[in-house]
């Protein structure tokens, strides 16, 4: 058997499965707790080139959709951004809910709604703190607003010279003072600070006060703002530390600015390491120690392997009797061997989620046991002596099959109904 034609390395997947049963595997859903979280990173659809223009002044890596891309994907239904974002592991931001709803969709792509600017405003708020993102006001307006590269300074005074004839300045070229002068490493866009109210540097950098304040109001942090140091807090605010931050949030409670503590909180739940409930539950395939799961995976694409699907249940109430036969190998997902038959969904796993599945059994007290099932055999057989139906099944109490006595099933009511209704109109008619 040739285990490499599956078009992976069986021995390492053996290897990465027996250490996840030991414990030392780190599942997606453990690393995102036991590592640095990476800064985030956008793709954006091409109807949002003011939105990608915020976040780029705002310092934050923010990619837009080429025209050429856009027609693509209107015209041909070939969608670009759903390679940049798997390639480039960035978070997608449409205005189109079409895209959300295809099945190649990277998973947490946001929508967004472009109908005014106020509404953009208050989805650029919601964006930053649904993703936790933490703004550094000493790298806003270090990102092209063209391209999304990086500017750097220009140092020399011929570089200097070259960038202010590049981009249509001449009266700047023999100009005697001594000009901040900055380029793009991506497209060139040249860049040079002007204390003047008209001028473009002028203008950008109001725009990226006004969304500092407008973020500071709607509740997004700011990288070390509980800092007592005011030399880091400088460090931190850069250019932009004249903005009173404390003043700046208690303006944005008294402007009545919507508070998501509430929409936030099932995020804060998912970033919490350890999560407590006040159930006792248990897995239905849980590790015979009661810690870990015996299943290394439920979902195997290209993309992703893991194990997303769960079944729980209350010992306290139940008690577990079977459960689902679920294959805990690639080689027992692919036994005809043939290249990337693991992945699902497959002639043999037809669905992209390994079906789990327990069955389950009614614990309780003998004397309540018996007490309930006295009160169902009144009720059933007073309901006899009034019907002419005798095939009702009837199980005795803490039968072998787990059920609770004379409990019918929805098809057993809905015949019961319908035979109802029959005699009452055989007997309307009788009259």
């Amino acid at each position: 058997e040739n285990d490499r034609s599956f078009g992976i390395d069986m021995d390492d997947v053996e290897a990465t499965l027996a250490s996840r049963r030991l414990g030392n595997h780190i599942s997606p859903q453990d690393y995102q707790h036991s590592t640095p979280p990476m800064p985030v990173k956008y793709m954006l659809d091409y109807t949002l080139n003011r939105f990608t223009r915020w976040l780029r002044i705002l310092g934050i890596d923010a990619t837009l959709e080429t025209e050429e891309e856009e027609k693509e994907r209107t015209s041909n239904g070939k969608i670009a951004i759903f390679e940049h974002c798997k390639r480039e592991k960035r978070t997608l931001l449409t205005t189109s809910y079409k895209l959300l709803l295809r099945k190649d969709c990277p998973p947490g792509a946001y929508l967004l709604d472009p109908k005014s600017t106020t509404i953009l405003e208050q989805a650029l708020v919601r964006l930053l703190r649904t993703h936790g993102v933490e703004l550094s006001p000493r790298v806003f307006l270090t990102r092209c607003v063209v391209c999304n590269g990086h500017i750097h300074r220009v140092l020399t005074d011929d570089d200097k010279r070259n960038v202010f004839i590049e981009h249509g300045a001449p009266d700047l070229v023999n100009s005697k003072d001594d000009m901040e002068v900055f380029r793009c490493d991506g497209c060139r866009q040249g860049y040079w600070w002007d204390d003047r109210p008209s001028s473009s540097a002028s203008r950008v950098f109001v725009q990226a006060t006004k969304l500092l304040r407008l973020c500071l109001r709607g509740g997004v942090r700011v990288k070390d703002e509980d800092s007592d140091d005011e030399t880091k807090r400088k460090e931190v605010m850069g250019a932009f530390d004249f903005v009173d931050v404390q003043r700046e949030r208690e303006q944005g409670i008294d402007g009545g600015f919507v508070p998501m503590e509430n929409e936030l909180c099932i995020i804060k739940w998912l970033r919490e390491k350890n999560l407590l409930n006040p159930f006792r539950l248990k897995s239905a395939y849980a590790l015979s120690d009661g810690v870990g799961e015996e299943l290394p995976f439920s979902n195997v694409t290209r993309e992703f392997v893991g194990l997303l699907d769960y079944v729980f249940y209350d010992t306290s109430i139940v008690e577990q009797v079977g459960r689902l036969y679920v294959p805990k190998s690639f080689r027992e997902m692919n036994t005809d061997g043939i290249p990337n038959g693991h992945l699902i969904p497959s002639d043999r796993w037809p669905s992209d989620h390994l079906a789990v599945g327990a069955r389950l059994r009614l614990k309780g007290k003998k004397s309540d046991s018996d007490t309930a099932a006295g009160k169902l055999d009144g009720k059933a057989a007073s309901a006899d002596s009034k019907q002419s139906n005798s095939d009702i099944p009837s199980h005795p109490p803490r039968c072998s099959c787990g059920c609770v006595p004379q409990i019918f099933s929805l098809f057993e009511m809905a015949e019961m109904r319908k035979e109802a209704r029959e005699r009452a109109n055989a007997q309307a008619a009788a009259n």
